[in-house]
C-alpha cells in the first residue's frame, strides 16, 4: 500500500507540471487615453476596466481621434478595426467598445463612455446703467460697453451682440459707441456652445447738462457764473487739482510769499482751488488772518477758486475734537445752538458774523463754503458722539446755519461733504445744498472708486455739482509714492462717465511738523520718485492747474 500510495503522488505532480495548455498574460492594460479634439477633458480608466469622461452640453462628440499608450505586444480593435493612436476617428455618441489584443489574442474589453452635462444656461452681465451729462453745445456721448463679466458655467461663450433698439452695436465682449442725446435701452445677448442664449439690459440716459442754480436766490451774478461753471467742470472728463493752503503752509513754517507754493516747487503751477479755513483767522495772529485773506485773493486774482470749511472751536473749552471737550455744555453745544439754551445760538451767530465778515467785506467774492463737514464721524463737537446726537439734529443745525449765512451774504455756495462716502441719512435736503462731496482718506483705487461713483450718483439725482473735497494718504511719500497718479488719477479715471467731479483737494502740507512722513503732496526735499509722480498727476490730460483754470473764466 505504501509503494502505491507514493507512485499515485507522483503521477499528479507529474501530471500538473506537464501541462501543455496556453497560459495569457493577465496583467496587459491600456495604459492611457485621452480624445484629441477634447484638448481639456480628462478620461479616468476605472479599476473595471470602463473609460469615462465628462463634457460640457453641446460638445460635438462625432468623428474625434482616440490617442492611447499600449504595452508591448498589444493591439486595439473596434470590432474589426485596427486602432491607430492619433489617427483612427469613432462616434463616440454612444459608448465605444475596445477591444486589447495580446499576441493577436482579445486579452480585456475597454468600454468609452463620454457622458455630457445638462446644459446650463449662459449669464449676461451688460454693466450699470449710466446717466451722462454732457456739456452745453454737445450732442453724443462716446460710451464703453463692458460685457466681459458675462459668464457660462460650462465653456467660453461663443457669441456676443449688442443692440440699441433695432441696430446692432457690435458682436464683442466689450466695445464703444457714440450714442445722441436720449434715453437708451441697451441689451446684450450672450450665447454658450449648445446655442442657448441670455440678455441683460441697460439703460443709458445722455443728456445735456441743465441750469444749475444756487439755493440763494438772491446770490450775486458772479456766484451764479461760478456754480454753472463749476457744474461744467464736473461734467466735463476733467476735475480741478485743490490744496488746503497751498501758499501760505509749507513743513516748517508759514510762507508769506504768495508767488510760491509746494505745487508750483513741482509742478510750475498753483492748484486750482484754494482751501481756506477760517480758524486759522478766527483764533490766530492778525498777520496770520492777513496772510489767509491774501492768499484767497491771490486764488481769485488768478482765476482759482476757493473753498473754505471750518474747524469751529467749542463754546467754552475752545476745543475741536470732542475727546478734548471736558464741558458738558461744550458736549451739547449743537443741541444747545438748535434748542437755542445756554446762550449758545447767540455766541455761534457771532461767530459766523466774523466769518461773514471775511466773506463780505475782507474778500468781497463768491467762494463754495461747507459747514461742519465730516459729521457722521465721532471726532468733531458737531459730530456723533455729541449730546442727543441725532442725523436730524445735525441736518437741524446745518439748515440753521446755511439760513442766517444766506440772510446776510450773497456770496456763498454751501456745500454738505460727508466723511468717506455718501450718508443721505445727515443729508440736509437739496434747498441747503449746492455742492455735494467726500473726505476720502486713504482710500485703494476700487473703494475710492465706487465711493465717487455712488457721490457722483447722487450728485445727479438732486441736481448737485459732486467733488472730492478732501483726500490724501498720511505717510504717502514712504508708503505709496505714487500715490497721486496710482490712486487718486486711476479711480477716477478708472470710474469713467460715472464719475463727475468738479476738484479733488489734497490736505495741507503742515507748518507745525518738519517730517516728510506728513506731506500730502511733495515738496522740494520729496524723493524723486514721489515728484516724478506728482508731475506726471500734473501732466496728465485729466487734471487742471491754476493757469487752465483761469483760461475758463469760471467767474464770467
Amino acid at each position: 500500500m505504501k509503494k502505491i500510495f507514493k507512485i499515485f503522488i507522483l503521477t499528479v505532480l507529474v501530471s500538473s507540471c506537464s501541462s501543455n495548455e496556453p497560459t495569457v498574460e493577465s496583467d496587459k492594460k491600456l495604459l492611457s487615453f485621452s480624445i484629441v479634439e477634447l484638448t481639456n477633458t480628462p478620461f479616468t480608466i476605472n479599476s473595471d476596466n470602463s473609460i469615462t469622461a465628462n463634457v460640457p452640453s453641446g460638445t460635438s462628440l462625432n468623428n474625434l481621434t482616440a490617442k492611447f499608450e499600449l504595452p508591448s505586444e498589444t493591439s486595439l480593435y473596434v470590432g474589426s478595426t485596427l486602432q491607430i493612436s492619433g489617427q483612427t476617428k469613432n462616434n463616440f455618441t454612444l459608448p465605444v467598445q475596445y477591444d486589447l489584443n495580446f499576441k493577436g489574442e482579445k486579452n480585456k474589453k475597454y468600454t468609452v463612455t463620454i457622458n455630457s452635462f445638462p446644459n446650463n444656461l449662459p449669464v449676461a452681465m451688460a454693466g450699470d446703467d449710466k446717466y451722462i451729462i454732457l456739456p452745453k453745445g454737445t450732442n453724443t456721448a462716446t460710451v464703453t460697453l463692458d460685457g466681459s463679466k458675462s459668464s457660462d458655467s460650462e465653456a467660453a461663450l461663443v457669441a456676443y451682440e449688442w443692440k440699441n433698439g433695432n441696430t446692432i452695436l457690435g458682436t464683442t465682449p466689450s466695445l464703444s459707441t457714440n450714442l445722441n442725446l436720449g434715453i437708451h435701452t441697451i441689451v446684450l445677448k450672450v450665447t454658450d456652445t449648445s446655442g442657448d442664449t441670455a440678455t441683460d439690459t441697460i439703460t443709458i440716459s445722455v443728456t445735456q447738462q441743465g441750469v444749475y442754480t444756487p439755493i440763494d436766490n438772491n446770490a450775486t451774478q458772479e456766484t451764479k457764473n461760478l456754480f454753472t461753471n463749476i457744474a461744467s467742470i464736473a461734467n466735463s472728463d476733467k476735475f480741478i487739482f485743490g490744496q488746503e493752503f497751498p501758499l501760505s503752509f509749507q513743513l516748517k513754517s508759514l510762507d508769506f510769499d504768495l508767488n510760491t507754493s509746494d505745487c508750483k516747487d513741482i509742478t510750475g503751477d498753483h492748484p486750482g482751488v484754494y482751501g481756506i479755513d477760517p480758524h486759522y483767522m478766527l483764533y490766530k495772529t492778525a498777520s496770520q488772518k492777513q496772510l489767509h485773506i491774501d492768499e484767497a485773493k491771490h486764488a481769485y486774482s488768478n482765476g482759482s477758486i476757493v473753498t473754505f470749511d471750518f474747524h469751529q472751536q467749542s463754546k467754552s473749552d475752545h476745543k475741536i475734537y470732542f475727546n478734548d471737550i471736558t464741558t458738558s455744555t461744550d458736549k451739547s453745544l449743537m443741541f444747545d445752538i438748535v434748542n437755542n439754551r445756554n446762550n449758545a445760538r447767540d455766541w455761534f451767530y457771532k461767530e459766523l458774523d466774523q466769518v461773514l465778515n471775511i466773506i463780505n467785506n475782507d474778500l468781497g467774492f463768491p467762494i463754495v463754503y461747507r459747514p461742519f463737514h465730516e459729521m457722521d464721524g465721532n471726532w468733531f463737537w458737531w459730530g456723533t458722539q455729541a449730546t442727543n446726537h441725532s442725523p436730524q439734529l445735525y441736518i437741524d443745525f446745518y439748515r440753521l446755519t446755511v439760513d442766517y449765512m444766506r440772510n446776510k451774504s450773497n456770496l456763498i455756495l454751501f456745500g454738505w461733504t460727508p466723511n468717506e462716502k455718501i450718508n443721505s441719512s445727515y443729508y440736509p435736503g437739496d434747498d441747503y445744498v449746492d455742492l455735494v462731496g467726500i473726505d476720502a482718506y486713504s482710500q485703494n483705487v476700487t473703494k475710492l472708486k465706487n465711493n465717487l461713483i455712488d457721490l457722483t450718483k447722487f450728485a445727479t439725482t438732486h441736481n448737485k455739482v459732486a467733488i472730492l473735497s478732501e483726500t490724501g494718504k498720511g505717510n504717502y511719500v514712504n508708503d505709496a509714492p505714487t500715490f497721486w497718479t496710482s490712486t487718486i488719477l486711476k479711480a477716477i479715471q478708472d470710474g469713467g462717465s460715472d464719475i463727475r467731479i468738479a476738484w479733488a483737494l489734497a490736505w495741507f502740507n503742515a507748518p507745525w511738523d518738519s517730517n516728510q512722513s506728513n506731506l500730502f503732496i511733495p515738496n522740494s526735499s520729496s524723493s524723486t520718485e514721489v515728484k516724478d509722480d506728482f508731475k506726471k498727476f500734473y501732466n496728465s490730460e485729466t487734471t487742471l492747474f491754476q493757469n487752465e483754470v483761469k483760461a475758463l473764466k469760471v467767474y464770467n
